[in-house]
């Protein structure tokens, strides 16, 4: 039986795509590095470039620092942000996310209080004495980390 593409397809070895989801890879291209071209490299940089738009000096956050998280990371230093702070719960994710261009990292765990006015007095950078981020980015998909993003 063939599954569309959003009906149990992902372990499949064959699925039903429409065409503009499809991209043309080289037979030669080594597989290690092109299967990294999927949706959390996309849908990460993308977000920052094409959706949010971030400009050069830009303060970030990124909640969440699995695949997309890390890839809004590389969006955002490719966009120019000046201050990229990864949250996150694993602090195994920290050298991860200094690769990718994160600037400072934040576990929630090993805060005290809340983490909204934590990452506020973080921000508060030369005569920008108010703090707070430009822009947030939650990679987590949980409602609470939602709402402190905001």
């Amino acid at each position: 039986k063939l599954f569309h593409y959003m009906g149990c397809s992902t372990f499949s070895n064959f699925t039903v795509l429409p065409e503009i989801a499809v991209a043309k890879v080289n037979p030669d291209a080594p597989f290690d590095k092109i299967c990294y071209i999927g949706c959390g490299v996309t849908t990460g940089i993308g977000a920052v470039i094409n959706t949010a738009k971030v400009e050069q000096g830009a303060t970030a956050v990124v909640f969440g620092l699995g695949g997309i998280g890390l890839n809004v990371i590389q969006g955002l230093r490719l966009a120019g942000a000046d201050m990229i702070i990864g949250v996150d719960l694993n602090n195994d994710k920290k050298a991860w996310g200094e690769k990718f261009g994160m600037t400072h990292f934040v576990n929630p765990k090993e805060i005290d209080g809340d983490i909204v006015p934590y990452l506020v007095n973080m921000t508060k950078r030369g005569a920008d004495q108010i703090g707070g981020a430009d822009y947030t980015f939650d990679c987590t998909g949980n409602t609470k980390v939602m709402r402190q993003a905001l």
